[in-house]
């Protein structure tokens, strides 16, 4: 993984270009990504749904440029 700002905690993962899962395989690898997300969530406390939003409506203006 990269930072894309220096000392800032988000950070980029690319893969390279593959085939889409199928079957039991994409079923696993969809039970870990929503565990991982729950775990990352479970981090999370007292958050004004507001500032979620603000902050989720800032990264898709960066994303979008």
């Amino acid at each position: 993984m990269k930072s894309m700002i220096p000392d800032h905690p988000a950070r980029l993962n690319a893969c390279l270009p593959h085939s889409a899962r199928t079957g039991e395989e994409r079923e696993s690898l969809n039970r870990e990504i929503v565990a991982q997300a729950k775990e990352i969530g479970s981090r999370v406390q007292d958050v004004d749904e507001n500032d979620v939003d603000i902050l989720v409506d800032e990264a898709v203006s960066a994303t979008r440029g």
